[in-house]
C-alpha cells in the first residue's frame, strides 16, 4: 500500500486469513520502506568476489557435471584456504535434475502400486503382475528412442513421461481383461491355450487401437506451437505418442506371452467338448 490517506478512508482490505479488518480502527498509520531501486544499494568495504558459473555441454548430464565440480572443489580445498580463498555455492542444476528424476521414480512406482492393487481385486493376482511388468517395459522402450533421436532428461521429458503414465497401462488392461474373460467363459475348454490368446486379443485390437491413436492425435497441434514456449513444449509432443504406440507393443506382444506362462485355464469340462474331442 503506497497511499497512507487511502488506507485512512477506511478501505476494506483482506488479509492472508480471509478476514477483513477496517484500516482506520487501528493506532496509526504510517508509511513503511518503500520499493528498493539501485539508488538504495550501498557497496561495503569487502573482499573481492568472483561469480564463476559452470555450464554443461549440450548432450551431457548435469547430475554427472555438477558432482564432477564438488570433487574438484574438494580437492583443492586446502590449497584456496592457504590463499585465503573460500567459495559458496549458490546454485546446483545437478541436484534439481537429481530431485526431478527422484520425484519421476516416486509417481512411477506409485502408479504401478495403485494399478497393481486395483487390478488384484478386480481381476486377480497374476493379472496384476503382467499389468505391473508393462510399465517399466514400456518406459525403457520410450527412453531407448528417445536417446536414438538425440533427446536429454530434462524437466520438459520427465514432465512428458508423468504426463503419460496414466495413459501407459490403458492397452494392458484391456488386453488382461479380455484374455481374463475367454478364460472364464463356459467353452474355455474347447480351445488351446494359444488359441485363446490370440482371440481374445484380436478382439479388442481395432477398437484399443483407434483410442490410442485419437490421443495421440490431441498432441499434434503441440508441435506448431512456435517460439521460446515451442522449445519447452517440443518433448511433450514427441514422447507422448512414442510411449503409447509403446503401450500398444508391449500390450500386444508381451502381455499375450506372460498371460501364457502365468495363467492356467480353470480345470472343469464340458461335455459337449469332450465329445467333440473324441470324436476327432
Amino acid at each position: 500500500l503506497r497511499d497512507v490517506a487511502k488506507v485512512e478512508r477506511g478501505i476494506d482490505y483482506q488479509n492472508f486469513k480471509s478476514a477483513y479488518i477496517i484500516m482506520r480502527d487501528k493506532n496509526s498509520t504510517h508509511e513503511g520502506k518503500k520499493e528498493e531501486t539501485a539508488e538504495d544499494a550501498k557497496f561495503l568495504p569487502e573482499k573481492e568476489q568472483v561469480t564463476l558459473t559452470v555450464a554443461k555441454l549440450a548432450g551431457t548430464n548435469a547430475v554427472f557435471v555438477a558432482k564432477d565440480v564438488e570433487r574438484v572443489l574438494e580437492e583443492y580445498k586446502e590449497e584456496l584456504e592457504k590463499e585465503g580463498i573460500g567459495y559458496i555455492v549458490t546454485r546446483d542444476y545437478g541436484e534439481r535434475a537429481n530431485e526431478a528424476v527422484n520425484e519421476l521414480v516416486m509417481h512411477l512406482v506409485i502408479t504401478i502400486l495403485i494399478i497393481a492393487v486395483m487390478l488384484v481385486f478386480a481381476l486377480g493376482f497374476k493379472e496384476s503382475i503382467i499389468v505391473t511388468f508393462t510399465v517399466p517395459a514400456i518406459l525403457a522402450v520410450t527412453l531407448f528412442i528417445a536417446y536414438l533421436s538425440g533427446q536429454t532428461i530434462n524437466r520438459i521429458t520427465l514432465f512428458a513421461f508423468l504426463l503419460s503414465l496414466g495413459l501407459l497401462v490403458d492397452a494392458a488392461i484391456i488386453v488382461i481383461e479380455n484374455i481374463h474373460r475367454h478364460l472364464h467363459a463356459h467353452d474355455v475348454d474347447c480351445k488351446e491355450m494359444d488359441e485363446l490368446l490370440v482371440e481374445a486379443t484380436d478382439e479388442i485390437g481395432a477398437p484399443t487401437n483407434v483410442a490410442t491413436l485419437a490421443i495421440i492425435l490431441t498432441m499434434v497441434p503441440m508441435m506448431f506451437v512456435g517460439g521460446m514456449m515451442g522449445s519447452f513444449m517440443k518433448p511433450i509432443p514427441l514422447n507422448v505418442p512414442v510411449a503409447l504406440i509403446a503401450s500398444l507393443v508391449v500390450a500386444y506382444i508381451f502381455t499375450p506371452y506372460l498371460s501364457l506362462k502365468l495363467l492356467k485355464k480353470p480345470k472343469h469340462k464340458h461335455p459337449h467338448c469332450t465329445v467333440e474331442k473324441e470324436a476327432k
